[in-house]
């Protein structure tokens, strides 16, 4: 009963624990143009996690100098829970502005147990299936808690609900790809989603935080490029020493 006992002790102090850990994560924001890719703004992601409970935000918006040609700012909160190593939401809203005019502001509430969510107070068409629960936010913190415990799979499943439903989407993974950031080389991860024209790298160094993402918003074609990084109560890692 003692050997037992100790085997257990030890398994539990050998095994990874991945509970979900507080940082924030800020990034360049680009926009690709038939003239090029420019600098536009900034976007700042915060993850604050008490025991398996979250309320993960991100904030992007253009620079004073490029408001004049191109306004835009977006902001994000999620709130959900990670239970059996699996990613719920709860709750989603998003308010996208362009040039000064709405092009997106709704709420989401997910009833998971009740198998259904409501858009702006409305009841979803179709309903929620079995396993994880994410949106376009808290997706991209699934695959990082994902990639932490199986750092060898190589497809990704998740229901994503947005502004056109609830619906599986596949996050493939691409292959191993060295980007450069502020002089820094970073091994990374590089995955795929087509159908949300989505493409992200995460690196093993913060954590599978994607450190460049780049994403299709209609005819808008955005990059972020990650330039610092800090685990809430540990020393922050900067790429950039001049910021």
């Amino acid at each position: 009963m003692k050997k037992w006992l100790i085997l257990a002790i030890i398994l539990t102090l050998v095994m990874p624990v991945f509970a979900l850990s507080s940082y924030q994560a800020k990034f360049s924001l680009f926009a690709e143009t038939d003239l090029g890719t420019f600098k536009i703004g900034k976007a700042n992601f915060a993850l604050q996690a008490k025991d398996d409970m979250y309320v993960y935000t991100s904030k992007a918006s253009t620079g004073a100098l490029w408001k004049a040609l191109y306004d835009y700012s977006r902001t994000e909160t999620s709130i959900g829970m990670k239970n059996n190593d699996v990613l719920f939401s709860s709750y989603y809203i998003v308010n996208e502005n362009v040039r000064g005019s709405t092009k997106n502001n709704y709420e989401i509430y997910f009833f998971a147990e009740q198998n259904y969510a409501t858009y702006n107070g409305e009841k979803y068409m179709g309903e929620i299936e079995p396993g994880g629960l994410v949106d376009s936010l808290s997706v991209y913190l699934a695959l990082s808690e994902d990639m932490k415990l199986n750092p060898n799979q190589t497809v990704f499943n998740y229901q994503v609900a947005n502004s056109e439903g609830i619906k599986r989407q596949d996050f493939t993974v691409d292959g191993n790809e060295t980007i450069t950031i502020d002089d820094k080389e970073i091994e990374t991860i590089k995955i795929l989603c087509p159908e949300l024209k989505l493409s992200l790298n995460l690196s093993k160094e913060y954590g599978y935080l994607p450190v460049r993402i780049d994403k299709i918003n209609g005819k808008n074609h955005f990059l972020m490029i990650l330039n610092e990084y800090t685990e809430i109560h540990t020393k922050g890692l900067l790429l950039n020493n001049n910021q």
